[in-house]
């Protein structure tokens, strides 16, 4: 396994500009980079192909921005379509020196509301998409928010468009101020609101950026499916615009789309959570071999299953085709970078997260905050120069060179690599690793696209019950699955299958396991003996999630 540990970054290159005025430096020295998507602007009136074009449209929101009187400290909550769109929303706002909060329009209404609550009489953007899911809760946002500005048009009058233009004044912040506040994922409970600096962003990526400019040219492109308000994403943006990487932004995940895009454009760096990599193995097998020209499968938000790593690499033909997977949280950016080549992939495991890349550390410790020796599993802590700034509403950040807890459970190998073994609020005496158990059920049921193990709600902590995804066109086997389970050391758990498009998941498409124990133990435990599973498509029940 190769030590990405090389990419040594003694001192964290500078970034050029705050992101906010970054997309006109790029625009100035490269105007005619590609910046494509694969769908439409829809609130945006022309055509966004390249840097210079990105750079007008920042322009132009910030013009309408500042009509409606929005200005420097302002706080500004942004809801909209998961689309590049949003990334322009950010930047026009930092321009201005106002501090966006980019909330995914997937959460639940009620989350949305907390969050205004948090951020304290913000201003409100939508687009219709954003209006249509808070058009139920508009007498709760008048106390809530400021003002609600819309970037579409549209016929409610307790909204305002933003229609009219006035030339904004340019005022960002220093690049060690909070820039955008983004929300973690929320799998184990309630989103955290996180902000982050151009300067954090830019530790995010700086490994990204050196191996940007070391090893990608002009004639590559880097195509990214991702949750367009995640912390990656923005800090995804500041690396292309720093490097001048052409970009391809996919809003529309579906398969057909996304072989469409491979085929016209033969990204060679692909990039989407792992949930969405495994509803695209179909691809993989596809004759008109879609994937054939990637050399880069990027994931940063979750290990890969061994069998879904596989099918990526063996369906590319170019030959030093690779899957470049990173640890980390919002929080604290990645922390650990790991490379798996094509011969690799046959013994890949996925706990295995890679090593520390440059600038960043990472020590396991006992529960009492003493370092543990090789190999013995304790609690994961980092330190890394894309740490957030802060949680809106939280204690001060403690200094930048103190340790930093991930909330996982972990041991260092004598290699230096880490291996991942469970999160600490999943996990579940006497069973070892439950993410492990996870890997090898998925790995030995292909007719599943997806499994999870969840800790059942005030049980003891030894009752887990499993969620199940199966493909599309196969039918659940309960008995088949109850045998796998007991020979992975599971023999009394229990199983509902659910259909993949039903899971209720994040805006980064992590499956939310606290929705699911909270929903799901009791029924489970009513269910009756762990022999006998239940089979429920759960389209009514996801539905309530």
């Amino acid at each position: 396994m190769p030590d990405v540990s090389a990419l040594n970054l003694d001192v964290i290159p500078e970034p050029t500009a705050s992101l906010g005025v970054l997309p006109a430096v790029a625009a100035e020295k490269h105007p005619d980079t590609p910046f494509l998507s694969d769908t439409p602007w829809r609130t945006y009136e022309g055509p966004v192909r390249t840097f210079a074009e990105f750079a007008r449209a920042v322009d132009d929101y910030a013009d309408r921005f500042w009509a409606a009187g929005i200005r420097r400290n302002d706080v500004v909550a942004v809801v909209q379509r998961n689309h590049i769109e949003v990334e322009a929303v950010m930047c026009a706002l930092g321009k201005l020196g106002a501090l966006p909060a980019l909330l995914s329009s997937a959460m639940e209404v009620g989350e949305l509301l907390e969050c205004f609550a948090r951020l304290e009489n913000p201003y409100l953007v939508v687009d219709s998409l954003g209006l249509s899911r808070l058009a139920e809760s508009r007498h709760a946002l008048r106390l809530l928010v400021r003002n609600v500005l819309c970037l579409e048009e549209s016929g409610e009058n307790w909204v305002v468009p933003l229609q009219d233009r006035l030339p904004h004044t340019a005022d960002p912040r220093d690049e060690d101020e909070w820039f955008v506040i983004t929300h973690s994922s929320g799998t184990t409970g309630s989103p955290k609101m996180a902000a982050h600096s151009t300067r954090s962003l830019f530790g995010m990526v700086a490994p990204m950026i050196m191996i940007f400019r070391d090893q990608y040219s002009p004639s590559d492109l880097n195509a990214k499916h991702l949750s367009f308000v995640h912390a990656r994403t923005c800090a995804g943006t500041l690396a292309s615009l720093e490097t001048a990487m052409p970009a391809l932004a996919i809003a529309d995940p579906d398969p057909a789309n996304v072989k469409r895009l491979m085929l016209e454009h033969r990204p060679t760096s692909l990039e989407t959570h792992p949930n969405v990599y495994i509803q695209w193995e179909g691809l993989a097998d596809d004759p008109d071999r879609p994937f054939r020209h990637v050399e880069r499968f990027i994931s940063t938000f979750d290990a890969m299953h061994p069998r879904t790593v596989r099918k990526l690499l063996g369906a590319s033909e170019h030959p030093d085709a690779h899957y470049f997977q990173a640890y980390g949280q919002t929080e604290s950016g990645p922390i650990c970078l790991r490379i798996v080549s094509r011969e690799e992939s046959a013994d890949y495991s996925p706990r295995n997260v890679g090593h520390a890349g440059g600038g960043m550390e990472i020590r396991i410790v006992d529960e009492q905050g003493r370092p543990a020796a090789v190999n013995e599993p304790g609690f994961i802590e980092t330190r890394s120069p894309g740490r957030m700034r802060g949680y809106v509403g939280g204690d001060p950040m403690p200094p930048e060179d103190s340790w930093w807890p991930m909330g996982d459970i972990g041991r260092r190998l004598e290699d230096g690599s880490l291996e991942l073994l469970d999160r600490i609020v999943e996990h579940v005496d006497g069973v070892g690793s439950l993410l492990e158990k996870e890997d090898q059920l998925l790995e030995a049921l292909p007719e599943l696209v997806e499994l999870v193990l969840v800790k059942a709600e005030d049980a003891d902590d030894a009752t887990v019950f499993a969620v199940a995804c199966p493909r599309p066109g196969t039918v659940p086997d309960a008995a088949r699955f109850q045998e796998v389970a007991a020979s992975f050391g599971l023999p009394d758990l229990q199983v509902r299958f659910w259909e993949w498009e039903a899971m209720p998941v994040t805006g980064s498409y992590k499956v939310r396991r606290s929705v699911l124990r909270r929903k799901l133990a009791g029924r489970i435990q009513r269910g009756g003996p762990a022999a006998a599973p239940v089979q429920n498509s759960a389209t009514t029940a996801v539905k309530e999630a």
